[in-house]
């Protein structure tokens, strides 16, 4: 910020205490609480506005150009300063109006944004923790029948190891089990083969006897003996 030759509004020694004593292109006021000032082209009232600032609207404080002074005028630069507001545009404002921090409204509403992000964060939070109980409540009961079943294995375990001869001969009994029922399956073949033979051989001797009989039925006419003609023969 620019060294005043005329006295300092209290105001504008309040900004030059707070804000940080770097570059002055660093430095940020913000237009104070419950107003509306002008942004102005040059440094009088009598310049164009470009725009109204708000309360709160934060402005970067700029270098004062080399020829404000034989411009505007000393008096006038006691008044107005030179800034670049949020759009990047860069303008005059009266320096009585700015504030070395945000306005007081302005911070009540940050302070209101991140307690409400604060609040939302601890819901989900809240919500997260209650899945996590509930996800532990169903891992706990998983790792109990986890335990009970693994019990059940073990005297399983030890039962086979004390019946183990059983289970060896039950799978000597298996195999043989498997044998027989494979020489089952061979002999019911064999058997489905031998009845469809014996059908075929009464179904040829059936057909047999009936050739036969139709044969005996012709031939046995011819082989009867002839009876004589008792009206023939003699003469009276």
């Amino acid at each position: 910020m620019r060294i005043k030759s005329a006295p300092v509004v209290i105001l504008s020694a309040a900004l030059v205490t707070a804000l940080p004593a770097t570059s002055v292109t660093a430095q940020t006021a913000y237009v104070g609480d419950e107003i509306s000032i002008s942004f102005r082209g040059g440094a009088g009232s009598q310049y164009a506005i470009e725009r109204f600032l708000s309360t709160g609207a934060p402005v970067e404080i700029l270098e004062t150009p080399e020829d404000a002074e034989e411009q505007y005028g000393e008096a006038a630069l006691d008044d107005w300063i030179y800034v670049r507001d949020d759009r990047g545009d860069e303008g005059w404002v009266q320096e009585r109006y700015l504030m070395a921090e945000a306005p007081a409204r302005v911070r009540i509403g940050q302070v209101e944004e991140e307690r409400d992000a604060a609040l939302e964060r601890i819901a989900e939070l809240e919500d997260e923790l209650a899945e996590q109980a509930d996800e532990k409540d169903a891992v706990g009961e998983e790792l109990a029948d986890a335990e009970a079943r693994i019990e059940e294995l073990e005297a399983d375990l030890e039962a086979a190891s004390d019946g183990y001869e059983l289970v060896e001969t039950n799978e000597q009994l298996q195999e043989r089990l498997a044998r027989l029922l494979e020489r089952n399956e061979q002999l019911e073949e064999q058997n489905t083969a031998l009845a469809e033979r014996s059908r075929q051989e009464w179904f040829l001797a059936g057909a047999g006897v009936l050739v036969g009989g139709l044969i005996l039925g012709l031939i046995l006419p011819y082989l009867r003996p002839r009876r004589r003609d008792s009206w023939g023969g003699g003469g009276l």
